[in-house]
């Protein structure tokens, strides 16, 4: 056993063969139901990659949405262990450092991953080689990376509340927005001249006059206690919020539902709450194209980490898939941090993407 898991960690350790999950690969019989799929799915082609505590990226071909089992095929390892709740969050200490490693979220720019580390640092995975660059300071504990309307990248920092402006053409730093206290998404709206930013810790979504770049209103919500990414859907005027809601305000136990919270960004009201099934805590969400689906990679805060698949109107899901437990599962992996919870955090989708080796 020992032999077996000294294996697995030096598998873990190096780059990923392939960028995307092969279906051949997704056959094991764990004897555990890690797969959900109802006759409703609609066929997509991409590949979800969606990042975690564990240091690497979670692959779902959304062709098959069948569950990873591939230590090899079925991730993208970037860096070693951490967690979000260890050091600083809004400038507030924690749990002291443990680990210093962990991802959070990640953006698709041409044939390169841009992923955040929850060490400030950035690494760009190259899609094609598979291999990683060396880690680039950005800013203390990186909560989400966002390709903006100019050449630049917008990393979010839930330590200190700023986003960092990266251009990803001259790989440079080129600002430092101060913003709230642990921000942790941004989107642009009515021609890139507003930008909706979530605080995390104080479930407050800024709105910034983008030309400026200064708050001018503040949009709260007694059902948003503590936030996370941000999206607009296609083709419409509605900004979700991922609102799992683990605490209360002043980070005091939670007493609400886990939901996706909707605002009308013509408005800068709230128009609707989408309370989740029990232990799915949304950190994030992506839409399909033409905005009529929406994944919503999910925490359970158990023993797995989940992918789900949501009509956008109806709001049923028709899909809830194992992200992290049925690899684990497959491979004899015990996690054991986070208290034994295998945690994901943010999504970035490579819509068309299909399976093959690298440099193929």
């Amino acid at each position: 056993m020992k032999k077996v898991l000294l294996a697995v960690i030096a598998l873990a350790l190096t780059t990923a063969v392939y960028y995307t999950a092969s279906a051949d690969d997704n056959t094991a019989n764990t004897g555990i139901d890690y797969h959900y799929v109802s006759a409703d799915m609609p066929k997509l082609t991409g590949i979800a990659f969606v990042a975690g505590e564990g240091g690497h990226i979670a692959l779902i071909n959304l062709a098959t949405m069948k569950s990873p089992v591939s230590i090899q095929n079925d991730r993208i390892t970037i860096t070693n262990s951490g967690s979000e709740m260890e050091g600083k969050i809004a400038g507030m200490s924690f749990e002291k450092i443990k680990r210093g490693g962990g991802i959070h979220a990640s953006a698709i720019v041409g044939d390169k991953l841009y992923v955040g580390l929850l060490d400030g640092r950035m690494v760009v995975h190259n899609l094609k080689t598979g291999m990683n660059s060396e880690p680039v300071q950005i800013g203390q504990k990186i909560c989400d990376v966002m390709k903006g309307p100019d050449n630049s990248l917008y990393l979010e920092d839930m330590a200190d509340g700023h986003i960092y402006q990266w251009n990803y053409k001259k790989a440079k730093l080129v600002d430092d927005i101060p913003v709230g206290a642990a921000v942790c998404g941004i989107q642009w709206v009515h021609n890139n001249k507003v930008a909706y930013v979530a605080d995390m810790p104080t479930g407050t979504i800024y709105v910034l006059d983008w030309t400026t770049k200064k708050v001018v209103k503040k949009i709260t919500d007694p059902q948003m206690t503590f936030i996370h990414q941000i999206h607009l859907r296609p083709h419409t005027n509605q900004l979700w919020v991922s609102a799992p809601n683990e605490y209360d305000p002043g980070l005091k136990p939670p007493t609400h539902k886990s939901q996706l919270v909707v605002i009308d960004t013509d408005s800068n009201k709230v128009v609707d709450h989408i309370v989740l099934p029990e232990h799915r805590y949304p950190h994030d969400v992506a839409f399909t194209q033409d905005g009529k689906w929406v994944l919503i990679p999910a925490r359970t805060y158990q023993d797995d980490s989940r992918l789900m698949v949501m009509n956008a109107d109806s709001h049923k899901v028709v899909a809830d898939v194992s992200a992290c437990g049925s690899c684990h599962e497959a491979n004899g992996i015990v996690v054991k941090m986070a208290e034994g919870h295998p945690n994901l955090c943010g999504i970035t989708v490579g819509w068309g993407m299909k399976h093959k080796p690298i440099g193929g």
